[in-house]
């Protein structure tokens, strides 16, 4: 995907970058603007990324940690554009690890001057396939308010989702194992978000090639009561989710099912699946369960309420 960000308020950048992705996982940046050779292009990672597992996580995946902040040397000119406009590169090489998370880029003699994002070339990122040792990716993308930041995941082991498929009852998904092996009992594992629930099913597959079917009942079905997946009733609760995870064996630690091999840094609204109700032959109509991702590319299970239809209006007669 090669874009250029539209109908964004301006930040107070004074530096212009074109990036470019490699499939190694690289990324150069030629920078237009009034940076001067000698300088930095610094990437600092956001307050608040700790790289910890997200929300409702139990364990398994190293998201890894080291240095907040990397300082990468402007040289150039790379090339000069129209009426004399030099632009300056710096270079992200891959074995440079980046912790996951969100980083900020900035420029200037302190470090402190954002980056505005300008063409984004990351189409070697579509079906990547990763070399041996943690799985590193890195999308950059554009802020709300039009600056340039990267996205970064650094998982070892990985399992990332491909292929889904939506049925009324269910869902039926294939995926790739890095980094671990999957054994002869593996399995699927539907944690509830929030609470303490888990549902696995059986994994089919060999080598590092994983598939597995998912019913959406059991996660709709309250334990021993109607009313929802965690047993409480419905009013003041209008969503769930349940977060998918893989265990390669019985007494593995589960490795978080995700798409991150790809040029999407968000895939919130772009990879929207089916919703189905579920069926009522397993205790509850009262549900539409849909696959999806969070806001950090890990695959889950959504439960909305079904929507009670309004009551007709009384007609008067006379």
């Amino acid at each position: 995907m090669t874009s250029r960000p539209i109908g964004r308020r301006a930040s107070p950048a004074v530096c212009t970058a074109d990036c470019v992705a490699d499939s190694a996982g690289g990324i150069t940046f030629d920078i237009t603007g009034t940076a001067r050779p000698g300088a930095t292009l610094v990437l600092r990672r956001r307050a608040g990324d700790d790289g910890a597992p997200g929300s409702g996580a139990r364990g398994g995946d190293g998201r890894g940690g080291g240095d907040d902040e990397v300082r990468l040397p402007l040289t150039g000119p790379a090339a000069v554009g129209g009426a004399g406009t030099t632009r300056l590169r710096a270079v992200l090489p891959s074995t440079v690890e980046l912790a996951e998370g969100h980083w900020d880029i900035f420029t200037g003699a302190s470090g402190d001057q954002p980056v505005r994002p300008g063409i984004r070339d990351v189409r070697a990122l579509i079906d990547r396939v990763p070399g041996a040792g943690p799985v590193a990716a890195r999308v950059p993308y554009p802020t709300a308010d039009g600056r340039l930041a990267l996205r970064t995941w650094l998982r070892a082991p990985h399992a990332e989702a491909g292929t889904v498929r939506c049925e009324p009852a269910g869902m039926s998904v294939e995926g790739v194992l890095y980094g671990a092996g999957l054994g002869e009992h593996a399995r699927a594992e539907a944690r509830l978000r929030g609470g303490d629930r888990t549902h696995r099913v059986a994994v089919t597959g060999r080598g590092g090639v994983f598939a597995f079917t998912l019913p959406y009942g059991p996660l709709a079905g309250a334990p021993g009561e109607r009313g929802g997946p965690g047993g409480r009733s419905m009013p003041g609760q209008d969503r769930w989710h349940w977060d998918l995870w893989l265990l390669p064996a019985p007494d593995a630690t589960g490795i978080r099912i995700s798409r991150i091999l790809d040029d999407i840094w968000d895939k919130r609204a772009i990879h929207v699946y089916p919703a189905h109700r579920v069926p009522a032959a397993h205790g509850t109509d009262g549900w539409l369960a849909a696959p999806g991702y969070t806001q950090d590319n890990d695959f889950c299970v959504r439960l909305d309420p079904v929507p009670v239809p309004a009551a007709p209006a009384p007609t008067s007669t006379r």
